[in-house]
């Protein structure tokens, strides 16, 4: 059986109009002989809405199943069909009838006499066209700025919904190909449409063969660009309902398929979304995204912003917004003057960075270079404050650098320059509001002692790295405690020191406690120690403060004592009170100005003694604040 018609359906067709490429429901007829056509027949009469719309009824003296030429470009099936015609003129309308005997056809020539182009004011043809004012029509182009205006994907895994999945054309990227020459004019007074291409279409070999017209490889973008001339007195035909746009005269949109029928994904003002079945590649969906063209304007490349003029920073070194941990990376290089390397510098690295210069260093630039990788990741723009104290027992000019760890070009860094450093003196080093162009993994410290006398001691101290805080924008005080690691331990004893008992507790939100004394505490000072550990780091050079609320169901008189993890004979003790009365009720302590003496504490914890509170009481110690202090 011959195939009928492409599925052409004008706007404003009924769903009526809608049916198979073949009729499929013969079964219900008895096999017989095939019509004649003096055996058909059909009646046509105008709407009750408008003489522009007809009722074609199939009045033929057999059975079978009636297919309809409409004569303006659009099918239907059924004996009662209706024919949508905005314009006046004459159109040839075509019924075939199908038996199971064969089919034969009958037709006629209607007029209509005048345009109704109320037929043609809906969303679809005026988004299309510009409108019935639009008397040149609008004219659509390739999106070629935008990815995905041209692809492909499976004809068969729902290609509406899945799209161009195979493979979707980068922004432009068929720059220099005859694609971009082909643009296409909807005019809605005679539906007509005007394709100019600059006398070329695109297409893939595929595509070229089944045309049958040779083509020119294109070097630059792939495929081939092939000589086609459009037809003159192009129409078109979009089915709303349907989703369906058809170019008349075999025409196509640019890139060639073998079809002219279009599957609507989008359309409104702005942009055309269309799929189609490739005829010369049956497996493949085609998409082609179309935008108007006085809309399409080619991006450009976002301006590259100035520097901002570099601001103050507020430093904190032991706040959280010190980007720099306990633990450092490291590595050093240090040279005679031949810059072979191999001297070995004495470093010790705990608080501070300790560096001793060795013998036989060359006393020139970079031959003394100590390396911290932070393995801080800096974003492109990204603004940083960096700061430290360098103290050496010999005066020297020390070189600091911040730069980018992954730049072996070494042209891009935050900061390079020297540093007098006076004999037995210190210099505190800030740089504020530095950034890179480019963006970074790991932000690279280095400093360069090179031009100290051997036997130096150089001494690094209060590192701070961090995102850039503009002094005029002085962050609150954070209160490290609520996110410090925090472990317990206890002892507790009875008056002959001997311990063994255990206390009650639990840990509370926020780093807190509450715990019940044990029966058979000793009643004296240290015989009822909880400790608090923390890795919270307090420096000398920083003042801090504490306090804390101290509930109980017994008076008494407890103490309170802050000191480095371990202790070392209070060597860092930030405070010791064996005074601190408590209530039966709530207290709240409070400490300020204190910090670490003589040295730095690396983790701070805080020993409560409740060996003078009475057996039972129960004791919760919450609201802990150890902060920076700050006037």
């Amino acid at each position: 059986m011959k195939k009928i018609f492409n599925l052409i359906l004008l706007a404003g067709t009924a769903a009526t109009l809608l049916f198979s490429c073949r009729p499929m429901d013969l079964d219900v007829h008895q096999l017989g002989a095939a019509p004649s056509e003096d055996q058909l027949s059909f009646s046509c009469a105008p709407s009750a809405d408008t003489p522009n719309i007809l009722e074609l009824t199939n009045t033929s003296s057999v059975k079978g199943v009636a297919l309809w030429d409409l004569g303006n470009g659009a099918t239907a099936k059924g004996d009662k069909v209706s024919a949508t015609y905005p314009f006046k003129g004459e159109y040839t309308v075509t019924m075939s009838l199908y038996t199971t005997g064969g089919f034969a056809t009958v037709s006629q020539v209607v007029t209509v006499d005048s345009d109704d182009y109320g037929l043609l004011d809906t969303p679809g043809f005026n988004a299309l066209t510009g409108g019935a004012d639009a008397a040149e029509g609008k004219t659509w182009v390739f999106a070629r700025y935008t990815e995905g205006h041209f692809g492909v994907g499976d004809v068969n895994a729902a290609p509406e919904a899945n799209g161009p999945a195979w493979w979707k054309c980068p922004a432009n990227g068929k720059d220099g190909s005859s694609l971009y020459d082909n643009k296409y004019t909807f005019i809605q007074k005679g539906t007509r449409l005007i394709w100019e291409n600059k006398g070329y279409i695109y297409t893939n070999e595929n595509g070229m063969n089944h045309l049958g017209v040779q083509g020119t490889p294109n070097a630059a973008v792939g495929d081939f660009d092939v000589p086609y001339t459009p037809a003159e007195g192009l129409t078109f035909n979009l089915d709303e309902a349907a989703g369906v746009l058809t170019l008349g005269g075999d025409a196509f949109l640019g890139f060639y398929t073998g079809v002219s029928e279009y599957n609507i994904i989008t359309l409104d003002e702005h942009m055309l979304y269309v799929w189609c079945r490739s005829a010369a590649e049956p497996g493949n969906a085609w998409y082609f995204i179309f935008v108007p063209e006085d809309e399409l304007v080619e991006p450009q490349p976002a301006p590259i912003e100035p520097k901002p003029e570099s601001e103050p920073a507020w430093f904190r070194p032991n706040a959280p917004t010190n980007l720099l941990g306990m633990s450092l990376d490291y590595e050093s290089w240090f040279s005679g003057a031949d810059w072979a390397g191999g001297l070995e510098a004495g470093i010790a690295v705990k608080n501070d960075i300790v560096i001793t210069v060795p013998e036989g260093i060359g006393g020139g630039e970079w031959m003394g270079q100590f390396k911290i990788h932070t393995k801080i990741p800096a974003g492109a723009r990204e603004r940083f404050d960096f700061s430290c104290n360098i103290a050496s027992t010999q005066a020297g000019t020390a070189t600091v650098k911040m730069t980018a760890a992954d730049d072996p070009a070494d042209d891009s860094f935050f900061y390079e320059g020297n540093i007098a450093v006076p004999a037995g003196g210190g210099v505190t080093f800030e740089q504020a509001d530095k950034m890179l162009f480019d963006a970074t993994e790991s932000v690279l410290l280095v400093f360069d002692f090179g031009r100290f006398p051997a036997g130096s001691v150089i001494t690094i101290s209060d590192l701070c790295l961090q995102k850039h805080i503009p002094l005029s924008e002085k962050p609150e005080v954070v209160n490290f405690w609520p996110a410090a690691t925090v472990t317990a331990s206890q002892w507790f004893s009875g008056a002959d020191w001997s311990g063994g008992l255990t206390a009650d507790y639990q840990m509370l939100e926020g780093n807190g406690f509450e715990l019940t004394v044990p029966e058979g505490t000793g009643g004296s000072e240290w015989m009822g120690q909880f400790a608090l550990h923390s890795d919270i780091q307090a420096l000398n050079a920083h003042r801090y403060e504490f306090s804390a609320r101290i509930a109980s169901t017994a008076a008494g008189t407890i103490t309170v004592k802050i000191s480095n993890d371990p202790e070392e004979e209070d060597a860092h003790l930030l405070n010791y009170d064996n005074a601190v009365g408590i209530v039966e009720g709530a207290v709240t302590y409070r400490l300020k100005d204190i910090y670490p003496k003589p040295l730095d504490a690396d983790a701070v914890q805080l020993i409560f003694d409740f060996g003078r509170i009475p057996a039972g009481t129960k004791i919760t110690v919450t609201d802990i604040v150890f902060q920076e202090y700050i006037d």
